[in-house]
Formats: C-alpha cells, sequence, structure tokens
C-alpha cells in the first residue's frame, strides 16, 4: 500500500486474532509496529514469531486501554522510538453475550469502558501527537453491531453503536489537522473471540443469510485496515467500510406459489384464463 513504509503505528489488542493480523501486515508494509496488548503471553509470541522476522521494527507494550495512563504510556513509546505516530489502530475490545435481563452493571461498565472509553482515549491521544504533525490515520475497528444488532449483547451492541459516533466525531473535528478518521465494521470473523463460528449446529444455520457463505478470516480485516492507513484513501475520512460477506444486505425470501395480485404475470393467467 502507498504511502506506509517507513512510518510508524500503535496496534491495541495485537496479540491474538484481528489485531495480530493487522500487525503482521502492516509489518509486511515495511511500518514500525507498536504492538499493544493486555495480555503479556500474547505479547511474548508475537515477538518470537514475528520480531525477529522484521529486522526489529516490532516492539510491544503491556497496556489495558481502559486506563487513560496506560494509553498515553503506549503512545510516548511511540513517539520516543521512532519521533512520531502516523497511524493508530484501535483495534482492542471484548464480547459478552447473556440474557438481556441478566446484563449486570459490572457487565455493562466493562464492555463500555474497554470498547467504548477505551477507544475514546486511543483516538484522543493519538491525536494530540498527529495534530502538531498535521499529519496522520486513525482506524478503529467496530462492527455490523452498531446497527445490524444481535440479541443478548445490548453493552456490545451500545458500544459499537457509540463508536460509529465517535469516528464520525473525530473525523469533523480533525480533518482540518490533515488527520483521518475511519473504522471497518467485520460482522463474524474467525477468532478466539466469537462462539458462533465453531459452533456446529448454529454456524451452518448462519452462513445461510451470508450471500458470500462463509465467515470472514482475520487477514481480510488486516486488508481493510491497510488500505485505510494508506495514501490510497487519502480523501477518505469519517467513514465505515463493512466487511460482513453481504450478511446485512437484506433477507432471502421464499418465491410465492402463484403470481401476485396486481403483478405482470398475474395479469397474463387471467387473459389466458379468459
Amino acid at each position: 500500500m502507498a504511502g506506509l513504509a517507513g512510518r510508524s503505528a500503535i496496534v491495541t489488542g495485537a496479540g491474538n486474532g484481528i489485531g495480530r493480523a493487522i500487525t503482521e501486515r502492516l509489518l509486511h508494509e515495511g511500518m514500525n509496529v507498536v504492538g499493544v496488548d493486555v495480555e503479556r503471553e500474547a505479547l511474548d509470541r508475537l515477538e518470537t514469531e514475528l520480531g525477529s522476522v522484521h529486522a526489529g521494527r516490532l516492539t510491544t507494550v503491556q497496556a489495558d486501554i481502559s486506563r487513560r495512563e496506560d494509553v498515553d504510556r503506549a503512545v510516548r513509546s511511540c513517539v520516543e522510538q521512532h519521533r512520531r505516530l502516523d497511524l493508530f489502530v484501535a483495534n482492542a475490545g471484548i464480547a459478552d453475550a447473556e440474557p438481556c435481563l441478566r446484563i449486570s452493571e459490572e457487565s455493562w461498565r466493562r464492555i463500555i469502558d474497554v470498547n467504548l472509553t477505551g477507544t475514546f482515549f486511543c483516538v484522543q491521544a493519538a491525536a494530540r501527537v498527529m495534530v502538531p504533525q498535521r499529519h496522520g490515520a486513525i482506524v478503529v475497528t467496530s462492527s455490523t453491531n452498531a446497527w445490524f444488532v444481535e440479541s443478548n449483547m445490548w453493552h456490545y451492541n451500545a458500544s459499537k453503536g457509540g463508536i460509529d459516533a465517535l469516528v464520525r466525531s473525530a473525523a469533523l473535528d480533525l480533518g482540518q489537522y490533515g488527520i483521518r478518521v475511519n473504522s471497518v465494521q467485520p460482522s463474524m470473523v474467525r477468532t478466539r473471540a466469537s462462539f458462533v463460528t465453531d459452533d456446529p449446529q448454529f454456524a451452518p444455520k448462519y452462513l445461510e443469510r451470508v450471500p458470500l457463505g462463509r465467515f470472514a478470516r482475520p487477514e481480510e480485516i488486516a486488508s481493510i485496515v491497510a488500505f485505510l492507513a494508506s495514501e490510497e484513501s487519502s480523501y477518505i475520512t469519517g467513514q465505515a467500510i463493512v466487511a460482513d460477506g453481504g450478511l446485512t444486505l437484506g433477507i432471502y425470501l421464499p418465491l410465492p406459489a402463484e403470481p401476485l395480485p396486481g403483478s405482470a404475470r398475474a395479469a397474463q393467467r387471467h387473459d389466458i384464463s379468459h
């Protein structure tokens, strides 16, 4: 992708799933990447498996994005190493599904704190570095759950809906400084956080509603992030790129047994019968 090689990026949730795929893709594009994750073991694996391959261009920071001081520390690490921050990928997030009337305040606050408040901390901290630079890109991992909601996920759905408003707000305010803010909205992706993709009974039923007939791979989401980070999307901001295999396009309906009243086919049958 144009304009990525030699630049610096932070990726949150870098240790697993989509975040790991994004980290690998950006390294492949020649970027210097600071991988951020709350799990030290995941970061250790990342460094072992990717660090040596990419000539020291990967460093890691253990951090919880729901803590402002952790986010600020990750940003400082990047700036101290690379003197600038060109891309921030706010990917980290958590999910849960539980009967809606049993969602506790603790469960609600935990998901909102990580997904929405944590993303706010990330976007704001990145912008504070990028504004003086008059340049930068921020990409947020949202979800089709922002508007195509799923049952028993009130907290998760609400967090992703809030992220959409945050992305648009940030894009509006930061555009004057040459900063672009966009999001990618996946549906079901084959990661450890998706309990649907490996369900032998429900997964096939779910895929009946997906025109492409399969779940997304993390690498496919990473490709969209790379595009939104690159100069190839230099006039795109405040947008959400949906990656759902066609899931949210519409609903399949059965064909009627007879032509519907008022249709041309119904009129033709009426003429033939008379």
